[in-house]
């Protein structure tokens, strides 16, 4: 009885062990399109309208794939004001039939820099600890105007980056490969720290030095 409970005891420690996944101190890009310095065209993008502005209402989302599992740290991304109230509405989204799905998160940019005026101003969303990114998963960054009136612009990168975006009128995503918009995802690599191994590796070393001594008492 008491090799079960020593083994069962094993098994309780590794799985605990998996759950305790832990942010490492230093952020990775996830993603990045911008040249140095945050630079993009200040000249195209991609339109993001409310249903009374002039191009009727228009909502886009660009795709990213994380290559390794990432707490979230920070997202930045260009986009300008044309007319209407100076706004735009953000979400993160996983996928859902190749488009966006639900979203994670959500936010919004005000006072937006008039579209041509600059190529180098970006909006900045940090994020506290709790979105794990998984590896493999795509996402969605997601924009949709503030208000009704709203038309504005996620600018296009100037680095030639093309990817999964889609476009939303009202009723349907449809998706397609365009110019990326230019943002930046960062986040930090989720692992175990060193002092998450050490209680580990010290809890395993008792347990297995606990099953010897029970087999060497019942020979």
């Amino acid at each position: 009885m008491k090799n079960k409970n020593i083994s069962r005891s094993a098994v309780i420690l590794l799985g605990l062990m998996a759950s305790f996944p832990i942010a490492s101190r230093a952020d990775s890009i996830i993603f990045n399109d911008f040249r140095a310095g945050h630079r993009y065209n200040s000249g195209a993008g991609l339109t993001i309208a409310g249903p009374q502005s002039m191009p009727g209402f228009r909502e886009w989302g660009e795709a990213f794939t994380p290559n390794a599992r990432f707490d979230l740290t920070e997202i930045e991304m260009a986009l300008g004001w044309v007319a209407g109230v100076n706004g735009v509405t953000v979400s993160l989204d996983t996928s859902n039939g190749g488009g966006p799905g639900k979203a994670l998160a959500s936010w919004s940019f005000v006072g937006l820099p008039q579209v041509g005026t600059t190529n180098s101003i970006v909006q900045t969303m940090a994020f506290a600890h709790g979105i794990v990114l998984q590896p493999g998963q795509t996402y969605w960054l997601v924009t949709t105007p503030f208000a009704a009136n709203t038309q504005a612009v996620w600018n296009l990168n100037s680095t030639g980056v093309t990817g999964l975006g889609a476009v939303n009128f009202g009723n349907v995503w449809f998706t397609t490969q365009v110019s990326s918009g230019a943002f930046e995802v960062l986040g930090k690599s989720v692992v175990p720290e060193p002092n998450t191994w050490f209680l580990f590796v010290t809890g395993l070393i008792g347990i297995l030095g606990a099953i010897r001594k029970e087999k060497a008492a019942t020979r």
